[in-house]
């Protein structure tokens, strides 16, 4: 009698990208270069914006877009559909509650990362590199994702310095990560 696959975990996934969160608002408030670099007074203002409104609707808006551009780079390029098979082979029956939980840390930890401290230090091309150099994935044929990546870490940048806060980033961010993850959880083992 075979048994059943069992749902990967991803509570080791969710662990690191909380401990990164944690240690970077915990540091954040201490940081002068992002409150400068946010026109923030505080390390509030750093995570919503200036408007908070408006940084919803740009991130959601940029989240639309680069989750159509993701899901076409997917489906259109060999290597986008050796990226979603790799994937679906490791995140395929993640329960959808696993899935959005791990989207939301994950563009939580790295929006804080590299948008409210690397992008200030950095600036917008070096933080977006790091950001490609961070999505790497180790195998052959693959390095175009990091390239992606990169181009998508210049759009949550620009996007980031232009509503003053990571609120617009983070929603985009998180965008396209849940519709990834919930369409790869929705794959039966």
């Amino acid at each position: 009698m075979e048994s059943a696959a069992r749902p990967p975990s991803m509570a080791p996934a969710a662990f690191v990208y909380a401990a990164f969160a944690v240690v970077v608002l915990a540091a954040l408030p201490h940081l002068a270069t992002p409150l400068d670099a946010f026109r923030a007074a505080h390390a509030g203002r750093v995570l919503l914006g200036q408007d908070p409104v408006q940084g919803l609707l740009w991130g959601l808006g940029l989240g639309a877009v680069l989750t159509a551009l993701s899901q076409g780079i997917g489906r259109a390029t060999p290597w986008g559909r050796r990226l979603n098979r790799l994937l679906a082979r490791h995140l395929a029956g993640l329960h959808p509650v696993d899935a959005v939980l791990l989207a939301g840390l994950s563009a939580l930890a790295e929006e804080l990362v590299f948008r409210s401290v690397l992008l200030p230090y950095t600036g917008l091309v070096a933080s977006s590199a790091l950001f490609g150099a961070a999505h790497l994935v180790p195998r052959s044929g693959l390095w175009p994702w990091a390239a992606w990546a990169a181009g998508a870490g210049l759009a949550l940048g620009g996007v980031a310095l232009a509503t003053d806060g990571i609120l617009a980033p983070l929603v985009a961010h998180f965008t396209v990560n849940a519709v990834g993850l919930l369409q790869f959880a929705a794959i039966r083992r």
